[in-house]
């Protein structure tokens, strides 16, 4: 039986073959936010591949649509679409911060395949520094040294894929 790891809780164990990684995370007692009941019609239940993309069903056409609207590029899955053929480990996003909207237009004017990164990033920093919801007083400044930092490697498909593994295991 396959092998499925739920970071940053660590919860693992053996779940069978051909069940999605929403519910292996349910036989395993680790709750996934799923706000349209498992659909892909949300991007709720989002996770990032870390290891194992080769083991889970190819993507659909619903779960491509949902991915491109809700800018999850690859490694990022729906843990309702995504079916299980061997060992996995993905990481489950923490819960994002509010944003103004003064400030989301901030992020909104950086290339679409670096936003979600950006978030992460600025996020990160904004939660180490207690920072609760995200302004444009900290959004000008944090967004532009996350697309300095990106912009250093994406030029380079490699670099850029382990720069974005980075970010998504950093705390």
């Amino acid at each position: 039986m396959p092998r499925v790891t739920f970071y940053p809780t660590g919860k693992c164990g053996e779940v069978p073959s051909g069940i999605s990684l929403l519910d292996a995370a349910g036989k395993l007692g680790f709750e996934l936010r799923h706000d349209c009941g498992g659909f892909a019609t949300c991007s709720t239940c989002r996770v990032w591949v870390r290891e194992g993309m080769d083991h889970l069903s190819e993507i659909d056409l619903d779960e491509e649509n949902m991915l491109e609207e809700a800018q999850l590029p690859p490694p990022y899955r729906l843990s309702c679409q995504a079916k299980i053929s061997g060992d996995v480990v993905v990481q489950v996003d923490g819960e994002e911060m509010d944003w103004s909207k003064s400030a989301l237009e901030e992020l909104s004017r950086l290339p679409e395949a670096f936003r979600k990164t950006v978030r992460m990033i600025v996020e990160k920093k904004a939660r180490r520094e207690g920072i609760a919801v995200i302004l444009p007083d900290t959004a000008i400044p944090y967004v532009a040294e996350a697309k300095g930092e990106i912009e250093k490697v994406a030029h380079d498909r490699l670099l850029f894929e382990a720069f974005v593994k980075q970010v998504h295991e950093s705390p």
